[in-house]
């Protein structure tokens, strides 16, 4: 009935917004001879603002510019090349891009936000690389029909998917995607699947909670199952195609992205009234572009979102030996010839330093010339994927990691 509630309340919001949005751009237009000044200015940061607080933010695109190599454009073409019912494997091939050219499979988190947030963290890798992503679909617009979508589900699919790309591929995967893609290579492992990675980069995962536990993972150690399902988990309305399926709303998650930033989201805000205000336009569409991603999320799949909570923040079953992959025992000691390269931000305060660590010592049969780890100074979980630290110093090592086990 929250889900319904919150539709209903998000539609009504509608009129309101468009009314708003004709009057700043009425006050906005360059005609106007009201709008350079100061007073023009604030009247401008008071509708801006109050329009991004009301309004609904949709999935924002990839559109890559063309890459550019020695002072010469490549365009970048992006492709479906697999197309499954709650992800879409999306391939992107710059111009000029040898044929022979090592494949990267970016594994985006499926945490509430859409693949996009991480835009930048997957473009470094065009100039060099033939990379594909997991672009994960809004679980309200997946019909009934399609069946569930789980763990192990997910599993299943990077597995489709490297199976795909075929032998000496790459895998990264960032956040959430830490855990079922380490699941995903020790059981293509054990099974001398020839589609396992030659590399697997994790960044900012959280394989091992219990190491250096934060307020994050505190306040998951309070919760239980039952009162997850009871207070998160609803009912998508009639509207969408995925009418009556179970969901984590997108609108819950966000809520709770936000709570654990609070003060700090609440001051980016007032800097960008005062950014509009004083006439600061790259600061302003800095934060434009921040927030327009940030605020548009997704719907996940109730199945997919409770398993994962039991498997990787109540049970801990991967580090604790206990994971299993369609009733068949998983275990990292499997993995024996999988570069892995593991990542975490000095300032992360969701995944804190050692958790993502810990799957090098999981994987105990992996020689030590296969293992690496690095941490990144005055970052936290955005600013290791996302940033100027990360152009200049994060994405530079995983690049060479990767190009030294090719």
């Amino acid at each position: 009935m929250q889900y319904h509630i919150y539709d209903l309340y998000r539609q009504s919001l509608v009129p309101i917004n468009t009314a708003l949005d004709l009057t700043h751009d009425i006050i906005t237009h360059e005609k106007n001879p009201f709008s350079k000044t100061k007073l023009g200015r604030f009247r401008k940061a008071f509708l801006e603002s109050t329009i991004r607080l009301l309004k609904h933010y949709p999935k924002q695109g990839f559109e890559y510019e063309p890459v550019v190599i020695d002072d010469v454009e490549y365009a970048v073409h992006e492709d479906i090349v697999m197309d499954k019912p709650f992800c879409h494997l999306l391939r992107f091939r710059r111009e000029g891009l040898p044929a022979d050219a090592p494949k990267l499979l970016c594994v985006a988190a499926l945490s509430g936000h859409h693949a996009t947030l991480s835009r930048e963290t997957f473009r470094e890798f065009l100039d060099t690389y033939e990379v594909y992503v997991t672009d994960w679909l809004d679980a309200r617009d997946v019909p009934l029909t399609e069946g569930k979508f789980g763990f192990e589900e997910y599993v299943a699919y990077l597995i489709e998917f490297m199976e795909f790309m075929g032998p000496g591929s790459h895998m990264f995967a960032i956040c959430q995607a830490a855990v079922p893609g380490l699941t995903a290579v020790a059981h293509m492992s054990k099974h001398d699947n020839p589609a396992r990675p030659k590399t697997l980069t994790m960044m900012a995962g959280p394989i091992d909670i219990r190491v250096n536990p934060n307020e994050f993972t505190k306040r998951v150690d309070k919760m239980s199952a039952k009162a997850l399902k009871r207070v998160l988990i609803h009912k998508v309305p009639s509207r969408y195609p995925g009418a009556g399926r179970k969901v984590y709303p997108g609108m819950l998650q966000l809520g709770g992205f936000m709570s654990m930033n609070m003060k700090s989201h609440i001051q980016k805000h007032v800097q960008f009234f005062k950014d509009i205000a004083h006439g600061r336009v790259d600061e302003a569409d800095r934060h434009r572009d921040f927030y327009d991603e940030y605020m548009a999320v997704l719907d996940m799949d109730a199945d997919y979102y409770m398993e994962t909570m039991e498997r990787v923040f109540l049970d801990q079953k991967l580090p604790k030996g206990a994971m299993t992959y369609y009733g068949e025992p998983v275990s990292c000691s499997d993995i024996k010839d999988v570069a892995i390269f593991t990542l975490e931000g000095e300032k992360d305060d969701m995944i804190s330093l050692g958790q993502t660590e810990a799957a090098l010592n999981l994987c105990d049969q992996l020689p030590k010339k296969l293992k690496k780890h690095h941490v990144q100074l005055d970052v936290g979980h955005y600013g290791i994927f996302n940033g100027s630290k990360y152009r200049k110093f994060v994405a530079p090592l995983i690049k060479e990691w990767i190009d030294g086990h090719n």
